[in-house]
């Protein structure tokens, strides 16, 4: 027999779930292969496989819809990338990666997501970063009480809050920017079988949902899990119902998606401790779908743009031309253009495109080049998004 990748079926769950207990040292209980085996029900699994026909390696590709600006696109979340130390360095994970793109392109996934272990390991497959995460960190003596608001807080249950926490999440802008469009059993998964996790939601005078707030109250941190709010009444409810809890516990803490700025500035003492780190990894799996359907911002607009490498989706090689005529977007594939041109690898392109890295910085430090730069920098900074990605979910 020889060596080969398989997408597995619901049968591997159990020698899948084995695998990664061992490659990442976790506890084998029955709550985490519940868990485990409901991420990868939701997901294509691929394996690599020995010559003796056993598991050596695999991968977690989960299908997510995210909301970008307005327009929905497929991508994949890349997560559960393990092997068994003995396979380590035979190349199954890049037979997988190359296969699995493959597959995505074939299934009409136009983005891929990933959590990295090692930056460079994953840019080989053109993924970039792409999301940042801000961590605050703020002692109990410091955390304000704001003034009370005309609505109420009310301490629920996870399935009590379950649809107001959807609807919150699914309007704030912010998670508009490149962030999942939640299915059902991703707030099952993501919030409910954490096990740990509190739940408050604050009602308005007119006695609607509109804002949340999950937290964990393990002495002597008082962390916030997520919070979501549609107005300042809101923010400022969710704010005084965890302040309440002050007295209890030493600091207070909270990690969610960086959106270019701190709220530290909002405390009357702005002590809290913020660290703003790298997180996630993004590529564009299928560069001409994508362009496609993208959320340009001007309704008249022509330039080429040319993916000088893309060595584990080669489809994406070569010039793209792009002409928008009253706000209908044509991509045509070309040998050679006369249009102003941006050219870069996959993996800058996809940090311009998605608003991580403006094009005047990725032109300065030689990332991207431009033909025309007193013509094309101002024109892509009028037709792209300006404001940084948003990720608040993980897998």
């Amino acid at each position: 027999m020889t060596k080969q990748v398989k997408e597995l079926a619901v049968s591997y769950i159990g020698e899948m779930f084995e695998l990664a207990a061992y490659a990442f040292n976790g506890e084998d209980t029955p709550k985490r292969r519940e868990r485990f085996r409901m991420l990868a029900e939701n997901s294509w699994n691929y394996g690599f496989f020995d010559e003796e026909d056993r598991l050596t390696s695999q991968v977690m590709a989960t299908p997510f819809s995210i909301d970008f600006y307005g327009q929905e696109y497929l991508m994949a979340g890349i997560g559960y990338v393990a092997s068994y130390p003995e396979a380590r360095g035979q190349g199954g994970i890049n037979r997988i990666m190359e296969r699995i793109l493959e597959d995505c392109r074939d299934r009409n996934v136009t983005l891929s997501y990933l959590a990295p272990f090692s930056y460079p390991f994953y840019r080989r497959y053109g993924y970039e970063q792409v999301f940042d995460q801000i961590h605050y960190q703020l002692n109990s003596r410091d955390v304000p009480a704001p003034k009370k608001t005309a609505g109420k807080m009310k301490r629920t249950t996870f399935e009590e809050a379950k649809e107001a926490i959807k609807d919150i999440y699914g309007r704030m802008p912010e998670n508009q920017r490149a962030g999942l469009k939640r299915e059902d059993w991703w707030y099952t998964y993501k919030f409910d079988q954490k096990g740990n996790n509190r739940y408050a939601l604050y009602y308005d005078k007119e006695g609607q949902t509109t804002g949340y707030v999950v937290y964990q109250t393990v002495a002597p941190v008082f962390t916030i899990v997520e919070w979501g709010y549609l107005d300042h009444e809101a923010f400022r409810s969710l704010a005084r119902f965890v302040s309440s809890h002050s007295g209890a516990f030493d600091r207070f803490e909270y990690a969610c998606g960086y959106s270019g700025s701190s709220k530290n500035y909002l405390l009357d003492n702005p002590f809290a401790s913020v660290t703003v780190s790298p997180y996630m990894m993004a590529r564009i799996v299928e560069m001409q779908r994508f362009l496609e359907s993208y959320p340009f911002k001007t309704a008249q607009a022509s330039f080429a743009l040319h993916v000088e490498a893309d060595d584990y989706a080669k489809w994406n090689e070569g010039i793209f031309e792009i002409k928008i005529e009253d706000g209908i977007i044509h991509v045509a594939r070309t040998e050679q253009t006369i249009l102003p041109t941006i050219r870069g690898n996959i993996q800058h392109l996809t940090q311009l495109l998605l608003g991580y890295r403006k094009v005047e910085e990725l032109v300065f430090y030689e990332k991207v080049q431009v033909s025309d730069t007193d013509e094309l920098i101002p024109l892509l900074t009028r037709l792209l998004p300006q404001q940084q990605p948003v990720l608040n979910d993980y897998f």
